[in-house]
């Protein structure tokens, strides 16, 4: 999985940028360390990556690296071999799961595109493709207010919309609607079967010795 922010050379406030970049790849790393082969780190310039032990988890730390990365950026993830031995760190590891990681991410660049997944299987992918891109087209458009609330129920266990209310300052009604308003349910059940399909991915590659990187 390999993240290249955008156009990250005329960002103005680089050198802080650069900070957080680090800091995130941090709480990457402990709070998937469970899915993790090869820990996130900095391999070229601002770009970062890393090795799942599987692609399960792909579009969720895809989720929590947007939310917690204020600037724009690509996300490639690449589905395959590695021919390599297994190392704590990406660049000591070389396979198929590394150049489709490249090629994804290549494409996304080329489409303008946040996220692109490449594995063996060219429908699984264009499906997957498919429906992350409507969801993230369909996010785009929320406001700020929106994408906080909706941030806050779903990265906090447990989280209600009373709770919501009463973090944001506000009614239960005024959660209630934002929810509707952003279709976030429609949203959430679309997301689960991108979660599905990409352990399905995993569970085909199997006898491959897949990984991802």
């Amino acid at each position: 999985m390999t993240i290249d922010l955008k156009r990250s050379k005329k960002l103005h406030n680089r050198a802080l940028i650069q900070k957080r970049v680090l800091t995130l790849i941090e709480d990457v790393n402990h709070k998937f360390k469970t899915d993790i082969q090869a820990e996130f780190m900095i391999v070229l310039g601002d770009e970062f990556q890393g090795v799942l032990i599987s692609p399960k988890k792909a579009y969720q730390i895809f989720k929590h690296v947007k939310s917690r990365l204020e600037v724009e950026f690509y996300c490639g993830v690449g589905i395959g071999r590695i021919n390599t031995a297994l190392s704590k760190k990406p660049s000591e590891m070389d396979g198929p799961a590394f150049h489709k990681s490249r090629e994804a991410l290549e494409e996304a660049k080329k489409e303008k595109v946040e996220m692109i997944i490449k594995s063996h299987n060219k429908g699984k992918d264009q499906l997957l493709n498919t429906i992350i891109h409507l969801i993230l087209h369909i996010r785009k458009k929320w406001t700020k207010r929106q994408t906080q609330i909706i941030n806050y129920l779903e990265t906090n266990v447990n989280a209600t919309q009373t709770k919501a209310a009463k973090h944001f300052n506000t009614s239960k009604q005024a959660i209630s609607k934002i929810v509707k308003t952003t279709g976030w349910k429609k949203i959430n059940k679309a997301e689960k079967i991108v979660n599905e399909v990409l352990g399905k991915l995993k569970s085909v590659d199997s006898t491959e010795s897949t990984t991802q990187g």
